[in-house]
């Protein structure tokens, strides 16, 4: 009985393995390709950097007393 069971144990981890490999396969596949992505991402915002264009945001239609980060990042803009 005891063989049988191991068996059949033996079998199971077999196959969860088995499964378990694809699925790594294409983690490493679609993490080269986020890679790939946020690679070329950089570049362009490296090059647009260089070329001197300044990022305006618009002002946040919150109350004049509002300390939250797009308030503060809109003063920040306006400051300089």
């Amino acid at each position: 009985m005891k063989s049988l069971i191991d068996k059949v144990f033996k079998k199971r981890k077999q196959d969860v393995e088995q499964l378990e490999e694809p699925l790594r396969t294409e983690n490493k596949a679609t993490e080269a390709m986020v890679e790939a992505i946020i690679e070329e991402v950089k570049e362009v915002i490296i090059k647009e950097l260089k070329q001197g264009e300044v990022v305006t945001y618009s002002k946040p239609k919150h109350f004049p007393d509002c300390n939250c980060f797009k308030c503060e990042r809109w003063k920040q803009q306006n400051a300089k």
